[in-house]
């Protein structure tokens, strides 16, 4: 079937759903105004702020900022891919999906990816066979029993275990019809040198399978009963693994992380089973001491507030503040969980179990408090030069945190610690902040603009203006006609209205629900806050021209500050000309913003 077609069958799709209806099967719903609301699935509320609007066909949350359409609800709430939501509304209306299309190269990648898939998945069966059901796992088995691993947690781990000869699995594998070449790419065996065949990549190693968010069995990861290295050995990257994207035990955890409204972060496999077989099944473990940026969004998607439960030797506090810096962009609420004595989590619960674990969570220090602490911790103070280091540390800390009674509250306690003036550490807070300003002086106009927090008049106003356009497609003309690109200075929304004007331009009329299939993920969901805001549609040519003269004002102002900083930079160097031609600039900019203002 061509692309056009399939396209209009998920149009016709989206268009016959009730999307009031759907979503009232998980979230109880009330009629307010135009639309309905009810507490959001996605995050713990008590006073609803989950808003559907039935004629626009979208939701959103203006808690924790979740939106999109029928079929995004279903991906988010469970866990579905595009064409799994598409099935299963597809089966709540009756209506038969018809088989998109593919190319050969398509169909190619997909028999490719069901290979690797299956054979990660039959190598699963296999290892956990060897541990649970032969000789050849018995010292495993021992091993797990000693480190407090049960039957019923090595089942729901699926846990296994590799034989320590070179070709059990793949003398296994093959004979079920899996090529030693699929072997390899799925990073189950390594080619021999002179390229004669392949052998085991795993042996001798108890063998934790690892899942993606649906389940599905895309690597592995290894650990020695001895002292050898490497202590763990992970699958290399392969099309279906790349640990960047990966959290071990996301799909066992994604329903209580939901629940709770909360992650728990660690290192290690066996951290995170036990936690789990302790009862604490909102944890996840990061496959190493690396927590990266994407694993960050993926969490990002479901909670308001990660726990970092990191070992407490130097290495693990060092990983901890790695990961901290990497949510911190985020704006998720962090906190830290410090375990005592050098211990790790699953050393921890094993001594001293579940309750004290979840005590320690919650004296778990905040973001700041952690820093400031550590601060205090790695440097002796005594000295001069340790006070000193302890402020190297902590300064920066107190100069990006948002809040000013905590960050008051730290400077007194480190006043008091270190006796040294509040004023003292004060003044070093204040030169950090301006050294990050001046920093940003040598930055273009571009650049310098998007980094700045947005006023919100603005921000509504190029809300406002995408909702217009929408609403009447005679506005997409003028508002192409009165604003460059450099105008919008939100990216989301930017993303939108280049969305909104390609699709004009190529003679569609665009609308918002088909509009946001073709958005990334944080451009849809902005769109679903725009189309559930409600609006008058009053003198829509006078509201167009106000939003059209604050979005660009808004773009001006900033401006003036660049070129003003750079005409004291040419006279502080003595360049004359070019001194004039930044003050004639910023005038220019003065007169154009005064010209907006008296339209």
């Amino acid at each position: 079937m061509k692309d056009a077609v399939f396209d209009d069958f998920i149009d016709r799709l989206r268009s016959q759903s009730d999307i009031v209806s759907v979503i009232s099967e998980y979230v109880p719903l009330k009629k307010r105004g135009k639309n309905y609301w009810g507490c959001c699935p996605f995050h713990h509320e008590k006073t609803p702020s989950f808003s559907v609007t039935p004629d626009k066909g979208f939701f959103y949350c203006f808690g924790c900022q979740s939106g999109g359409n029928v079929f995004n609800f279903l991906m988010k709430l469970e866990n579905l891919t595009f064409m799994e939501a598409v099935k299963k509304l597809a089966a709540k209306l009756n209506v038969p999906v018809p088989e998109k299309e593919k190319s050969e190269q398509e169909r190619q990648a997909e028999r490719e990816m069901a290979g690797l898939l299956k054979a990660n998945a039959t190598a699963s069966d296999f290892f956990h066979a060897c541990l649970t059901k032969t000789s050849y796992g018995k010292a495993a088995r021992e091993y797990l029993k000693a480190r407090g691993v049960d039957d019923e947690t090595v089942a729901a781990f699926r846990l296994g275990f590799a034989p320590k000869a070179w070709d059990k699995l793949t003398t296994a594998l093959t004979s079920r019809g899996f090529t030693a070449d699929a072997l390899a790419k799925a990073g189950l065996a390594v080619a021999r040198t002179g390229g004669d065949g392949v052998y085991d990549r795993f042996r001798d190693r108890i063998m934790f399978p690892i899942a993606d968010a649906r389940g599905r069995v895309i690597g592995f990861g290894g650990r020695v009963m001895d002292g050898s290295q490497p202590k763990y050995l992970n699958t290399a990257e392969t099309p279906v693994f790349n640990k960047r994207y990966v959290l071990y035990g996301f799909d066992l955890a994604y329903q209580a992380i939901k629940q709770a409204g909360k992650a728990i972060v660690v290192e290690g496999y066996m951290d995170l089973i036990a936690l789990h077989a302790s009862g604490i099944k909102n944890a996840v473990a990061s496959l190493g001491t690396s927590f990266t940026p994407e694993q960050a969004r993926q969490l990002a998607r479901h909670v308001e507030e990660i726990y970092f439960a990191y070992d407490s030797d130097a290495a693990g506090q060092n990983a901890t503040l790695r990961a901290l810096a990497t949510v911190r962009a985020l704006g998720l609420a962090v906190r830290v969980i410090t375990l005592p004595d050098g211990k790790d989590p699953d050393e921890f619960i094993r001594r001293h179990g579940a309750d004290a674990f979840r005590a320690l969570m919650d004296q778990a220090p905040a973001l700041l408090a952690y820093q400031v602490s550590q601060a205090l911790q790695t440097n002796d103070y005594s000295s001069a030069s340790g006070k000193m280091g302890v402020l190297a540390q902590a300064i920066p800390a107190l100069a990006e945190a948002p809040d000013l009674a905590e960050v008051n509250e730290h400077i007194r306690m480190l006043s008091q610690t270190l006796g040294i003036h509040e004023e003292d550490i004060r003044r070093e807070i204040r030169k950090n902040q301006q050294k990050d300003k001046a920093a940003n002086r040598g930055q273009n106009s571009n650049v310098l603009s998007l980094t700045q927090k947005l006023a919100p008049k603005t921000v509504a106003a190029e809300r406002q203006l995408i909702r217009l356009m929408l609403e009447d497609r005679s506005v997409i003309p003028y508002v192409q006609a009165e604003l460059t690109g450099e105008d919008i200075q939100g990216g989301e929304r930017k993303t939108i209205i280049n969305s909104l004007f390609t699709a004009y331009n190529m003679g569609k009329s665009p609308a918002a629900d088909g509009l946001a299939l073709g958005l990334p993920e944080a451009a849809a969901t902005e769109l679903s806050n725009i189309m559930v805001m409600e609006i008058q549609l009053n003198d829509i040519s006078r509201v167009v021209d106000d939003c059209i003269r604050i979005i660009r004002v808004a773009r001006l102002e900033p401006l003036i500050m660049v070129h003003s900083l750079r005409a004291e930079e040419f006279l502080r160097l003595g360049d004359e000309s070019n001194y004039r031609q930044e003050l004639a600039e910023s005038q220019r900019i003065k007169d154009e913003i005064s010209k907006l203002h008296q339209a």
